[in-house]
């Protein structure tokens, strides 16, 4: 599965992933809007960004990820 399926089944089913390891639920990855939801805070324009070109056409590797 690539980033931008990822990105599509989170944002499009509200889906959450969870990450887990021996300890336990290390991690969990939602959709941006749902975070601010959750956090109380308001959209403002200064927080749109567009994602970079190569982050899109990249698909997302093991090798990516920070361990």
């Amino acid at each position: 599965m690539d980033l931008n399926e990822i990105k599509k089944l989170i944002q499009e089913e509200k889906a959450k992933i969870i990450i887990t390891d021996p300890n336990g639920i290390s991690l969990i990855v939602l959709d941006y809007e749902e975070y601010k939801k959750l956090k109380g805070i308001k959209s403002t324009k200064e927080e749109v960004r567009e994602t970079p070109k190569e982050l899109d056409s990249e698909p997302l590797k093991v090798d990516d990820l920070p361990f």
